[in-house]
């Protein structure tokens, strides 16, 4: 997944989904994120709500569905 898709582009306060690196898992698959500045159509900065009630940022961060990625909600 290299792109967001068509007609989606990331812009300040969208929540997002990101998933964290193996070594700050909190054994969660995916972690509820808002964007707070927009790099490009593919990296941004997130500031990360844990389940445990911490928030953290992150920077520069790739769209994707790797570690240390954001990506979109899946609509249900």
């Amino acid at each position: 997944m290299n792109t967001p898709a068509a007609g989606m582009k990331p812009s300040i306060g969208r929540i997002v989904h990101y998933r964290p690196t193996e070594r700050v898992m909190y054994h969660l698959p995916v972690a509820p994120a808002v964007i707070t500045r927009v790099w490009s159509d593919t990296v941004v900065n997130l500031l990360v709500f844990w389940d445990t009630g911490a928030a953290a940022p992150e920077t520069s961060v790739p769209f994707g569905d790797e570690v240390h990625n954001w990506s979109w909600p899946e609509r249900v």
